[in-house]
C-alpha cells in the first residue's frame, strides 16, 4: 500500500503524548477523580456531590489544561479549574513514580527504531510543563527525543506554533505528525506534515476523518513509514 509520503525523503516524526505514546487513560483519570474527591471533602467544590466519570475525563484528554479542567466543572465552579489542575498534577506525578503510569506497549521501541534510522523525533503535547517533564523523566524519553514542548504551559501557546518552532529549530523539512486528537491533525496541516491518526487513543473516531493513515497500535508505525 502506498501513502502520500511513499518515495519521499522524510526527516522527522512528531508525536503527541497522551493517547499516542502514553497510556494515561487509567492513571490520569484516577488522578483527576482523586483530586475531585479531595477538593469536595475539603468543601472547595460546593454543590458538587460526585466527580465526573472516567469516560468523561478520558474525553477531555488531549485538550490544553485551561480548557480540560474548566470543562469538567459546572459554570459556578470553573474558577476552581487551576486548583483542580494542581491537585490532579500532584496525583499524576505520584502515579508516574510508583509505576502506575505506562507507555503503550512498544512505544519506546518504536521511538528507538525511528531514532536509529536517523530521523528527528519531536514530542509536542497540549499538557503542562511539569507533566511533560515528569513523563520524560519517568520513561527516559529525552535520550530519544530531539525536541519536546508543552503547548499547554500557557493559554498564549498552542500546538501548531510549538510544532513549527520545533521543526524550525531542527531544520526538519518533511515528515509526519502522529496523534489521536483533532488538535494533532490541525497542527500537522498548519506545519505541512502528513497526519497519522491513532485509533487506540482518546479522541472520537470522527476527529481522525482527515488523517492520511490510521494505526490501531503504535507498533504499526515503523512499518507504515518504510
Amino acid at each position: 500500500m502506498t501513502h502520500p509520503w511513499t518515495g519521499k525523503q522524510l526527516d522527522c516524526v512528531a508525536f503527541d503524548m497522551d493517547g499516542t505514546l502514553l497510556n494515561s487513560g487509567d492513571f490520569g483519570a484516577r488522578a483527576i477523580r482523586l483530586a475531585f474527591e479531595g477538593m469536595m471533602a475539603a468543601g472547595e467544590l460546593p454543590g458538587l456531590d460526585v466527580p465526573p466519570t472516567e469516560d468523561a475525563i478520558r474525553h477531555q484528554i488531549g485538550k490544553p489544561p485551561h480548557v480540560f479542567y474548566a470543562e469538567l466543572l459546572p459554570e459556578p465552579l470553573k474558577r476552581k479549574a487551576l486548583d483542580l489542575h494542581h491537585a490532579a498534577s500532584a496525583n499524576e506525578k505520584t502515579f508516574l513514580k510508583d509505576g502506575s503510569g505506562k507507555l503503550f506497549d512498544g512505544a519506546r521501541e518504536v521511538l528507538a527504531e525511528l531514532k536509529a534510522r536517523g530521523w528527528k523525533l519531536l514530542l509536542v503535547s497540549n499538557c503542562s510543563q511539569d507533566y511533560i517533564d515528569a513523563v520524560c523523566e519517568t520513561f527516559a524519553l529525552d535520550e530519544l527525543l530531539d525536541f519536546r514542548a508543552a503547548a499547554g504551559r500557557s493559554p498564549e501557546v498552542n500546538k501548531p506554533g510549538e510544532l513549527r518552532r520545533g521543526l524550525d529549530q531542527l531544520g526538519a523539512k518533511a515528515g509526519v505528525m502522529v496523534g489521536d486528537r483533532i488538535h494533532d491533525g490541525e497542527a500537522a496541516q498548519a506545519c505541512g506534515l502528513w497526519f497519522i491518526g491513532c485509533t487506540y487513543g482518546y479522541g472520537p473516531r470522527e476527529e481522525l476523518a482527515g488523517a492520511d493513515a490510521l494505526i490501531d497500535d503504535i507498533r504499526e508505525l515503523s512499518g507504515l513509514l518504510k
